[in-house]
Parts: C-alpha cells; structure tokens; sequence
C-alpha cells in the first residue's frame, strides 16, 4: 500500500495553516504599525493644535497690545490737542496784551512829542522874554527910571535857566522811557516768534504722531 499518498493530504492543511497563521501575523503586524503610525499622527496632530492655539493666543495678545497703544496714543493726541488749545488761548491773551501795550506805547509817544513841542516853545517864549527885558530896561535907563536890580535879575535869569535845566531833565526821563518802551517792544516780538517756533514744532510732532511711521520708498535693487 502506498502510504505517501496518504499522507500528502495532512501536510498540505499543516502547510496551508502556518501560511494563513503567517499571513494572520503580517496582517497584525500591519495593523499594529499602522495603529502606531495613527498614534503618530495624532501626536503630532495634538502638537500642531497646540502650536496653532499657542500662535492664536499670541496673536490675540499682540492685538491686545496693539489696541492699548492706539488707545494710548488717542488719549496723548488729545492731551496734546488740549495743550494746543490752552497754548493757542495763551497766546492769544498774549498777543491782546502786547496789543493794548502797544496803543499805550503810541499814546505815550504822542504826549512826548507833544511835551517837546511845548517845551521848545517855552524856551523860544523865554528867550523872547529876556530880549525884551534887556530892551525894557535899556529903554529904562535912558529915561532915568527905576529898574529892577543886576540881582534881582540874576535870580530870575536862574529861575529861567532851572525851568530849562528841569525840561531838559524831563526829556531826557522821556527818552529813557521811549527806549525802553522800545526795548520792551522787542521783547515781546522775539517772544512771540519763539513761540510760535515751539508751537509749529509741537504741531509737527503731535500730527506726525498721529499718522504714524510712514514706509520708506523701496529701492530699484530691492524690487
């Protein structure tokens, strides 16, 4: 009797077994790696939100900060558009007050060219007076009157010549006042013009603020 035939029938179904428990393990196998490729990704997938969450709360932050600058900056344009407003009111009460100052001055001017003109006729009337008086008292003399004394006219001559010394004295305080009347005048203009240098440079800098910083222009070995 042939006993291989017998036998072959066994060993094909032990060989179809370990190839099918073979191709069981490579199927596991597969499904493991791709279990663990899955938990990969997932790893990777929980890093990338993580990153991406972290990114957004940055983002949202520097949003924040930049809302707090702006905000900041609208509350300083305003504080300096205040400042503006008040220097511009000074300035103003200033310019009022150099105004009035300024008639006060035309005025004074006025009285002392008047003051002057009185003055150089009270000394053309006092030289006047002592030409008649010397003609009044040679005219005297001839006709053997009486008149008044070399002393007497002595002190008047020197009465006169007081009067004329505190004229003089006058004009000179005027002048004095003139000048610094005018120096005052010169004062108040430099003034001004320095403030209005300060308040066109602040203006510059509050209005460059406001815009903000500009782009420079790119240049052709840039494009």
């Amino acid at each position: 009797m042939d006993t291989g035939a017998s036998a072959d029938p066994p060993r094909r179904a032990e060989d179809w077994s370990e190839r099918r428990e073979a191709l069981l393990r490579e199927r596991e196998e597969t499904a493991d790696e791709r279990e663990r490729a899955a938990g990969a990704r997932d790893v990777a997938a929980d890093e990338r939100a993580r990153r991406a969450d972290a990114r957004d709360a940055e983002a949202a932050a520097r949003e924040a900060d930049a809302e707090a600058r702006e905000h900041s900056a609208d509350i300083r344009a305003e504080a300096a558009e205040t400042r503006d407003a008040a220097a511009d009111a000074r300035a103003a009460e200033a310019d009022e007050r150099d105004r009035v100052a300024d008639v006060r001055e035309a005025a004074a001017d006025t009285r002392d060219t008047d003051a002057d003109a009185r003055e150089a006729d009270a000394n053309e009337r006092e030289r006047r007076l002592d030409a008649r008086e010397s003609r009044s008292d040679q005219h005297a003399r001839s006709l053997r009157e009486a008149v008044p004394s070399e002393r007497q006219r002595s002190y008047e001559h020197i009465a006169r010549a007081q009067a004329l010394i505190d004229a003089s004295e006058a004009r000179l305080q005027r002048s004095a006042a003139a000048l610094r009347r005018a120096d005052a005048l010169d004062t108040r203009e430099q003034r001004a013009v320095d403030q209005e240098v300060v308040t066109s440079a602040h203006r510059a800098a509050v209005e460059g603020r406001r815009l903000g910083p500009r782009k420079a222009p790119s240049r052709p070995d840039q494009e």
